[in-house]
Parts: structure tokens; C-alpha cells; sequence
């Protein structure tokens, strides 16, 4: 049999098969087309996910159609077995993750509604549950909690396992990648809080005795949990569920919005002020009010955490059953997603620390991705690193072969377009050393299907076993932290600004690699020092996690960029949100502003070497970037707002920025004890200010042209984000050398001046030929 695991090769984690790294990138797609296939397997790619779904879903049968000729339904092992068959005989060298889908039978949710998502009126909500082989219309959505449901789910995964392990050509199966949910990717397809018709859940028996298990963990005893939720009815046994009003936060952009777009008539139409304030005891401005409402981010904590666990309960199953397997699922978007309703974000960490599990997925935001544009990723990859896995970034990446529709809404009009996007998202993949696969959703197969894509896939192949055979240890200099704790304390909209468009708009712009990382990392021994940190959502840290944060900046004296409202929350403070946890952080006396303001500032010290490459009277403080979808074509930014605002109020501060409204300090700059402290107030700070301090630390910086860059030390990639000249400023002497073009740009310089149209994507290895 073969022996597949993730270990690291060079530094980083790989997928190694019988000894052998297999280096991006695997493919996804239907096999109604051996030539297809074949064309593939010719290009290099040898490790295929193939989705299917399990006999208990799909048992198969026989029927008559409607013009009364027999038919015949695979079930889930026969529909599989075709597709390897087919693989297999076009590629006979092909590795197989097996993509299996975990949903139960219609009949068997219409017999078990206690183990689907109940509101509190005891009613389930009818639904469409699809994913890429099946679609069903189902009573309600199945709880993830529930018991009978992963009994008999991981029956049927032992039973199709037990076929696959009897099969002729079982050596070349090398894993399982677990699916479910909507569109496999383990989200609820019932909004869990509907306030259209004022119902929430979930009161299943089967989640509701797993929040109690998920708080009896967190809290200990009844009498803590009492204390915290500051209610004497709390209990484990019956933990509150929170309803429609008391999680007003999440949606409090709407009432705001509705104010901005009515401004004119806000004073005179009652409900409708430009100043709205928080007004509902259970928020503070677009924060849940940790004071007196913390059950409300618990409840989604579980939420969330159940998801995670089942997953955990899944790979178990075949982690006890097998060795040489490998085993993973989508899970932890931070970007295209309900941070609330779609309970997939905030447990990534108890996932990859269960070590049942070598990777997890999910697709890149669909935001942007026209040539010129980049693919923001979803998840803090770097954390993987530490812990020796995968992120597995699914690259569902359009071409101009699609329907009229998707090849305007994805800019991709000629082969030209197809090509450029096409090296740009394989360079994000290599140079931030994830993994990925190529998926074609087409329903017949044939997203790729063009001589120039087949040429492209298989030069890509060689650059991939170039590089693996590099040091892949990575030595970038700036870190981008983020929280999962803090998701479930602001709303949805916050959530979305800071941790997906911010990404999409600005963070592949600043002209450096940047690494991902939760904060929770910055504990550990193994986690590399940076020049800069930048604190992207870091809302609520307890006592502990604030100093581990300081102490990994002083380590180097590094500086440390804080967003918007770091600290704001401590749930171990007699006072939990209050200005002075944020003083206690970051060093900056702060002030706030309890209703509707504008985030927008300008550099009042165009002077200072922390803002060189500042814009003179270009407002700063928000998104000002096109950020837009290339699926619900739709302009995904609102207009800018802060409700709470904050301000720096501190003499001892060098005031850098200035808000154009308030006139109060925006941006500012403190030397601690060992470290440098850069507070910006508002949400967004943009990339050429990102630049700017990044050079301030001692960062290099490889662009300063607002192109999408990608590198590490081994590679460069410059994705052209406008027609004209481009500029590359090397960390030293070298020769760089185009991969795709197999020619060099000049031999020992440190810079390196081309011309490009907008899109044009150039890939140097700084290694010489490949």
C-alpha cells in the first residue's frame, strides 16, 4: 500500500507520498472526458480529488424516466469507482483523495427532527442541501452535534472505506478529504438567527447538551458562568440561547447605513439620525456589550466549536483506522463568509492542535480576481506551518472558458486573461508554501481545456519540484495577527471590512511578503520574531495573551501597528470594555466617540520617515479601493463610517495622522520599553502607509508601484496592477530569471525596471534557471 503524510521537506510542510514530495498542484474536476484527463495526468498533475458520497446518501437505484426507458442511479461506491477507473486508465500513475460527502438521507432527517437545527417555536426551516454530486430538498438542516447523525455518518464512511480497501487499485487512494453541509463546505444552509420571521435557534437536544459540555469546559462551574454572564439563570443544562434583539450588534450596520443613505431627510424622519448612537443595552456601536451580553459571543463560540468538532470526530475515525492516510475538510473562512450564521471560522486552532487532521480548505474570496486583481486567501496559513500542516487553498480559478456570464464578471475574455491569473495564483501558492488544487466545476469537466493551460500546468509542475528542492524555510518580516475570539464580539460587517476586503484591497499591495498568523501563536518558542506586526482584529485578549503579544515585540524591538480597537475587551478586567484596556496594550491614551462618525484622516507629519511614502491630502482611514465581486456583481464596500470612534488623547504620542472631520488625532506613534507602538484608530490603514512602516522597521520592500506581489527567498512575482513601468528592488545582488519565459533580466543587480501591460504576471527565481 502506499504511505502518504504531510511532513515538512526543506523546511516547510509537504505532501509526501512512499518518500516522495508531491508539490502543487492536485486537481478537482468531473471525468466524463478521458482525453481530458489524460491531458492532465501529461501536464503533471498526479494527485486527483474525487467527490462522491457515501452509500447511506446514494444506495443507488433503478427507476424509469419519463419517456419510460429503464435507468440506473449509481450509488456513491459505484459513481466512484467509475471516476477512478477513468482516472486511473488515462493516469496510471494518479494518486486519489477521496472527497466524501458525510450528509444523511432525506428519509433519515424526516424520522430524527430532534437531530436537526430547532428554533425556539420548536418548527425547522426546509432547505436546498447541495454539494457537487448531490442535491436534495431537506426538512431541515442536520446539527452537526448531533450523535445519531455521526454514528451513522461514520458507519457509512467505514463501510465505504471498507469497499475501497477490498478494490484492485486501493494503493492508489491516499486520504479522505471529509465533506459536509452546503457545498461540502461543512456551513448550515438555515440562517441559525432569521429576523425576518423572528426565530433562532439552535435548541436541538444535540447542541444544546454540547454548549453546556463547550461552557462547563470554559468556565468550570455554574457559579464562574453566573458571574460572567452576570445571570443567575444560567446553567448548564440549560444555557441560554441568545434571541433576535440580543444580538442586535451583529446587523448594527443596517441602522447606520440607513442613516448615511437617507442624510438629507435624517433629521427629519424619525429613527433616521446621521449620529446614531448605540442605543440598545446589548451593544455598544457595532460591539456586542461583553459587559452584560457575553453570552452571546459563547453561544457562537459553540456554534462554531461544534462544527469543529465533528470534523475531529470524522478524521479520528480514519486516523485510528489507517496509517499512511491523510486526512482533512474545508474549514476556517475569514473571508466570502457568515461569521456567524456559517459556524466555520472561529475553531480552526482546536482543529489543528486535536492531531487527527493534516490539512484544512477552503476556496479563495471572489472578490477581485480579474487580471490586475488577486485572490485573498481565507485562512491564517502560517499557523499550519507551525504545526507541521497544510492550508490547502481551493483554486476554483476561472478561465475564458466559461459561460458569457462568468467570463465578463472575471474579466477573462482571451487566453491572454486566463494565462496571467492562472501564474499569479500558482506564484501566491509557492511563494506563501501552501498547498493547493485546481478545481474544475464545470459539469462535465473542461475549465482547462486548452493547449496554452496544458503548457502552463506543466511548466508550473517543474517550477514546483524546483522549488521544493530549495530552502523553503521562510524568512518574511512582517506578520499579520488576527483573532478568532474576537469575531463573535463585533458585527458581521466589521468582521468582514477588516479580516476579507482589507485582505483583498491592500495586504498583497504593500511591495513585501507578509505572513499570517492567530495570536495565539506569539506563545510559542517555534514562531519566527518579525520586523513589524501588524494587529488586525485583536478586539479581546485576556491578561495573558496581552503579554505574550508585548513580550514577542520586545524581543527585537519590533514595531507592533494596532487597528482600530485592540484590547477594547478583557474578559479578565473588573471594567471589560473600556478605553483604558486599550491604553493597557498598546501604550496610547485614547479617547472614544459613542455614535456615527467618519474614519477618514490625512498625514499631518509628511515629514516623518514612518509616512514616507505618504500622499499628501489623500484621505486615509477606509478603503478607497474598488473592491468588488466577480460572482454577485455587486460593489461588496460600504461607506465609511466608525461608530464607536476612537482617538488618540495622549500628549507623550507623536501624532502622525489627523481626522478631517473630528480634528482629533487619528495616527500616531509611541516608543515603549523595547518596542515601538503605531496606533491607527480607524479600521483600515492603507497599503503605501503599510509600506511606509514596514520600511521604518527595516523591512525591504521589492515594489513600491501598488502592483500584487508575491515572494519569498527563493522567488519574486509581480502581478501588474496597471500599464506602464515596473520597478523590483532585490534584497541583493542576483540574476533573476523569468520562469515562463526561461531567460534572465540581468545578472547581478539589485533592480530590475520592465514594462507591463496591466495583468502581465513575471515570476524571477532568484536561483538561478529552472
Amino acid at each position: 500500500m502506499s504511505f502518504a503524510e504531510v511532513k515538512k521537506v526543506n523546511g516547510s510542510p509537504a505532501l509526501v507520498i512512499d518518500g516522495r514530495a508531491y508539490p502543487p498542484m492536485a486537481m478537482t474536476t468531473r471525468f466524463h472526458k478521458a482525453e481530458y484527463i489524460k491531458r492532465l495526468g501529461e501536464s503533471g498533475l498526479k494527485v486527483f480529488f474525487l467527490m462522491t458520497n457515501t452509500d447511506w446518501l446514494r444506495p443507488g437505484r433503478d427507476f424509469v424516466d419519463e419517456s419510460g426507458i429503464k435507468q440506473h442511479e449509481d450509488s456513491g461506491m459505484e459513481a466512484f469507482v467509475k471516476n477512478a477507473r477513468t482516472l486511473l486508465a488515462e493516469v496510471p500513475d494518479a494518486y486519489i483523495i477521496v472527497r466524501i460527502g458525510l450528509h444523511p438521507p432525506v428519509d433519515w432527517m424526516e424520522e430524527n427532527k430532534d437531530e436537526l437545527i430547532t428554533y425556539q417555536d420548536g418548527s425547522h426551516e426546509p432547505a436546498i442541501l447541495a454539494s457537487e454530486v448531490h442535491r436534495d430538498e431537506i426538512p431541515g438542516m442536520y446539527s452537526f452535534a448531533s450523535e445519531k447523525w455521526r454514528e451513522a455518518a461514520g458507519k457509512a464512511l467505514k463501510e465505504f472505506c471498507d469497499e475501497v480497501d477490498s478494490l484492485p487499485f486501493a494503493d492508489r487512494v491516499i486520504g479522505y478529504f471529509l465533506a459536509a453541509g452546503g457545498t461540502s463546505e461543512w456551513y448550515p444552509v438555515n440562517v441559525l438567527c432569521d429576523r425576518t420571521k423572528n426565530k433562532y435557534g439552535d435548541f436541538s437536544p444535540a447542541f444544546v447538551k454540547f454548549y453546556g459540555e463547550f461552557l462547563k469546559k470554559r468556565y468550570g462551574s455554574e457559579e464562574k458562568l453566573k458571574k460572567a454572564w452576570k445571570r443567575e439563570d444560567a446553567s448548564f443544562d440549560k444555557p441560554v440561547i441568545p434571541n433576535v434583539q440580543e444580538q442586535y450588534f451583529i446587523f448594527m450596520e443596517e441602522g447606520i447605513m440607513d442613516a448615511m443613505k437617507y442624510y438629507e431627510s435624517a433629521d427629519r424622519i424619525i429613527g433616521k439620525n446621521i449620529d446614531m448612537d448605540a442605543e440598545k443595552a446589548a451593544n455598544l456601536g457595532v460591539f456586542l456589550n461583553m459587559e452584560d451580553y457575553r453570552y452571546v459571543a459563547d453561544f457562537y463560540d459553540a456554534f462554531h466549536e461544534v462544527t469543529a468538532d465533528a470534523i475531529i470526530y470524522f478524521a479520528r475515525l480514519l486516523k485510528e483506522r489507517y496509517a499512511g492516510k491523510i486526512v482533512g475538510a474545508f474549514y476556517g473562512s475569514y473571508g466570502c463568509t457568515d461569521f456567524f450564521n456559517s459556524s466555520t471560522a472561529t475553531s480552526t486552532l482546536p482543529i489543528l492542535d486535536c492531531g487527527y487532521v493534516d490539512f484544512l480548505a477552503a476556496p479563495g474570496v471572489y472578490n477581485n480576481r480579474e487580471p490586475g486583481g488577486c485572490v485573498a486567501q481565507r485562512e491564517m496559513q502560517d499557523s499550519f506551518r507551525l504545526r507541521g500542516q497544510m492550508f490547502v487553498a481551493e483554486e476554483d480559478s476561472r478561465t475564458h472558458l466559461e459561460d458569457s456570464f462568468y467570463r465578463d464578471a472575471m474579466g477573462l475574455y482571451d487566453v491572454r486573461d486566463s494565462i496571467v491569473t492562472l501564474k499569479r495564483d500558482f506564484a501566491r501558492v509557492l511563494c506563501e508554501d501552501i498547498y493547493a488544487w485546481w478545481f474544475d466545476q464545470h459539469a462535465e469537466g473542461g475549465r482547462y481545456q486548452h493547449e496554452e493551460i496544458y503548457k502552463l500546468f506543466r511548466r508550473q509542475e517543474e517550477i514546483a519540484r524546483f522549488a521544493y528542492g530549495l530552502d523553503r524555510n521562510k524568512e518574511n518580516e512582517i506578520a499579520l495577527i488576527y483573532d478568532q475570539e474576537s469575531c463573535h464580539t463585533v458585527s458581521m460587517y466589521t468582521n468582514t471590512l477588516m479580516l476579507d476586503y482589507y485582505r483583498t484591497s491592500d495586504l498583497a499591495r504593500i511591495g513585501a511578503p507578509v505572513d499570517y498568523y492567530f495570536h495565539n501563536d506569539c506563545i510559542r518558542d517555534d514562531m519566527p520574531d518579525y520586523k513589524l506586526y501588524v494587529m488586525m482584529n485583536v478586539f479581546r485578549l485576556t491578561d495573558k495573551e496581552r503579554e505574550a503579544i508585548i513580550q514577542k515585540a520586545r524581543k527585537n524591538h519590533a514595531v507592533v501597528l494596532w487597528l482600530y480597537a485592540p484590547g477594547f475587551i478583557n474578559p479578565d478586567a473588573e471594567a471589560v470594555m473600556c478605553n483604558e484596556n486599550i491604553e493597557q496594550l498598546t501604550g496610547f491614551k485614547t479617547g472614544r466617540i459613542d455614535h456615527t462618525c467618519s474614519p477618514r484622516f490625512k498625514i499631518s507629519r509628511l515629514d516623518h520617515p514612518a509616512v514616507r511614502y505618504a500622499v499628501e491630502d489623500r484621505r486615509y482611514g477606509y478603503i478607497d479601493r474598488d473592491v468588488h465581486s466577480n460572482v454577485w456583481l455587486e460593489n461588496v464596500i460600504l461607506p465609511a463610517y466608525m461608530n464607536p470612534g476612537f482617538y488618540i488623547d495622549d500628549p507623550e504620542a507623536e501624532i502622525l495622522g489627523t481626522y478631517c472631520e473630528l480634528g482629533l488625532p487619528a495616527y500616531g506613534l509611541k516608543e515603549m520599553d523595547g518596542w515601538t507602538s503605531v496606533y491607527c484608530a480607524p479600521q483600515i490603514l492603507r497599503s503605501e502607509l503599510l509600506a511606509s512602516l514596514a520600511e521604518y522597521a527595516g523591512c525591504h520592500l521589492y515594489n513600491k508601484d501598488d502592483d500584487v506581489l508575491y515572494a519569498n527567498k527563493n522567488f519574486v512575482m509581480v502581478h501588474a496592477s496597471y500599464k506602464g513601468k515596473h520597478t523590483v528592488y532585490f534584497k541583493k545582488e542576483c540574476s533573476p530569471f523569468e520562469v515562463y519565459e526561461k531567460r534572465y533580466y540581468g545578472h547581478n543587480v539589485t533592480k530590475l525596471e520592465v514594462e507591463m501591460r496591466m495583468g502581465d504576471t513575471l515570476m524571477f527565481s532568484l536561483n538561478g534557471e529552472c
